[in-house]
Protein backbone atom coordinates (compact mmCIF):
# COMPACT_ATOMS: atom_id res chain seq x y z
CA UNK A 1 0.00 0.00 0.00
CA UNK A 2 1.21 3.69 -0.67
CA UNK A 3 2.05 6.14 1.75
CA UNK A 4 2.60 9.28 1.57
CA UNK A 5 5.90 10.72 2.52
CA UNK A 6 6.44 13.25 5.55
CA UNK A 7 8.30 15.87 3.54
CA UNK A 8 5.05 15.57 1.03
CA UNK A 9 3.10 15.94 3.91
CA UNK A 10 4.36 18.85 4.94
CA UNK A 11 4.17 20.27 1.33
CA UNK A 12 0.82 19.45 0.88
CA UNK A 13 0.05 20.62 4.90
CA UNK A 14 1.26 24.14 3.54
CA UNK A 15 -0.89 24.15 0.12
CA UNK A 16 -3.77 23.80 2.54
CA UNK A 17 -3.07 27.04 4.84
CA UNK A 18 -2.21 29.31 1.44
CA UNK A 19 -5.77 28.48 0.16
CA UNK A 20 -7.61 29.24 3.28
CA UNK A 21 -11.02 31.46 2.35
CA UNK A 22 -11.99 31.66 5.77
CA UNK A 23 -10.49 33.83 8.86
CA UNK A 24 -11.69 30.86 11.58
CA UNK A 25 -13.42 27.87 11.08
CA UNK A 26 -14.38 25.59 13.83
CA UNK A 27 -13.98 22.35 11.75
CA UNK A 28 -10.34 22.23 11.29
CA UNK A 29 -9.45 24.39 13.87
CA UNK A 30 -7.76 27.31 11.57
CA UNK A 31 -5.59 24.78 9.83
CA UNK A 32 -7.14 24.05 6.49
CA UNK A 33 -6.91 20.02 7.10
CA UNK A 34 -9.06 17.80 8.79
CA UNK A 35 -7.24 15.04 9.09
CA UNK A 36 -4.78 12.27 7.59
CA UNK A 37 -6.02 9.58 5.66
CA UNK A 38 -4.62 5.79 5.99
CA UNK A 39 -2.17 6.58 3.21
CA UNK A 40 -0.80 9.12 5.29
CA UNK A 41 -3.12 11.72 2.77
CA UNK A 42 -4.31 15.20 3.57
CA UNK A 43 -8.25 15.91 4.38
CA UNK A 44 -8.99 19.24 3.26
CA UNK A 45 -11.34 21.28 4.76
CA UNK A 46 -14.59 22.04 2.70
CA UNK A 47 -15.57 24.72 4.65
CA UNK A 48 -12.81 27.31 4.52
CA UNK A 49 -10.24 25.86 1.78
CA UNK A 50 -10.56 27.09 -1.71
CA UNK A 51 -10.83 22.98 -3.15
CA UNK A 52 -10.00 24.08 -6.80
CA UNK A 53 -7.13 26.10 -6.09
CA UNK A 54 -5.38 23.63 -3.61
CA UNK A 55 -5.61 20.66 -6.17
CA UNK A 56 -4.40 22.91 -9.23
CA UNK A 57 -1.27 23.55 -6.71
CA UNK A 58 -0.84 19.89 -5.58
CA UNK A 59 -1.37 19.02 -9.54
CA UNK A 60 1.83 21.60 -10.11
CA UNK A 61 3.70 20.19 -6.96
CA UNK A 62 3.39 16.46 -8.29
CA UNK A 63 4.24 17.01 -11.26
CA UNK A 64 7.64 18.21 -9.90
CA UNK A 65 8.42 14.96 -8.45
CA UNK A 66 8.88 11.58 -10.36
CA UNK A 67 8.38 9.31 -7.09
CA UNK A 68 4.77 11.03 -7.15
CA UNK A 69 3.31 11.04 -10.07
CA UNK A 70 2.92 7.02 -10.64
CA UNK A 71 0.08 7.56 -7.59
CA UNK A 72 -1.10 10.27 -8.68
CA UNK A 73 -1.93 9.84 -12.21
CA UNK A 74 -5.48 9.75 -12.14
CA UNK A 75 -4.99 13.42 -11.14
CA UNK A 76 -3.52 14.05 -14.80
CA UNK A 77 -6.23 11.66 -16.51
CA UNK A 78 -9.38 13.87 -15.82
CA UNK A 79 -8.21 17.12 -17.25
CA UNK A 80 -7.93 15.08 -20.43
CA UNK A 81 -11.10 13.35 -20.69
CA UNK A 82 -13.18 16.73 -19.17
CA UNK A 83 -11.63 18.54 -22.73
CA UNK A 84 -12.74 15.38 -24.89
CA UNK A 85 -16.47 15.91 -23.41
CA UNK A 86 -16.51 19.87 -23.82
CA UNK A 87 -16.31 19.28 -27.54
CA UNK A 88 -20.45 19.12 -28.75
CA UNK A 89 -21.75 19.04 -32.09
CA UNK A 90 -23.79 22.56 -33.01
CA UNK A 91 -27.11 20.48 -33.69
CA UNK A 92 -27.01 19.16 -30.31
CA UNK A 93 -27.21 23.31 -28.72
CA UNK A 94 -30.13 23.61 -30.89
CA UNK A 95 -32.49 22.20 -28.46
CA UNK A 96 -30.71 23.69 -25.48
CA UNK A 97 -32.40 27.14 -26.05
CA UNK A 98 -35.99 26.31 -26.39
CA UNK A 99 -38.23 26.50 -23.26
CA UNK A 100 -39.39 23.55 -21.32
CA UNK A 101 -43.37 23.87 -20.69
CA UNK A 102 -44.78 22.46 -17.62
CA UNK A 103 -46.41 19.07 -17.77
CA UNK A 104 -49.40 17.92 -15.81
CA UNK A 105 -49.74 21.79 -13.90
CA UNK A 106 -52.65 21.44 -11.69
CA UNK A 107 -54.85 24.35 -11.06
CA UNK A 108 -54.54 25.25 -6.92
CA UNK A 109 -57.71 25.35 -5.20
CA UNK A 110 -57.71 27.59 -1.99
CA UNK A 111 -59.23 26.22 1.37
CA UNK A 112 -58.89 22.45 3.37
CA UNK A 113 -57.98 19.13 0.79
CA UNK A 114 -60.89 17.08 0.56
CA UNK A 115 -59.91 13.52 0.85
CA UNK A 116 -61.78 10.07 0.08
CA UNK A 117 -65.39 10.33 0.47
CA UNK A 118 -65.43 13.31 2.21
CA UNK A 119 -68.96 15.82 0.87
CA UNK A 120 -68.95 18.95 0.03
CA UNK A 121 -70.88 21.30 2.08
Amino acid sequence: MFTLDEKHLDAAKKIASEHRKKRSCDTCYERGWIGVSEQNLLVLCTRCVDLDAAMEDWKEYVSGHEDLKEHFSELFEESEEEELETDEHPAQTIYDHKKAHPVGKTAHVPGPKRTGRAKKI
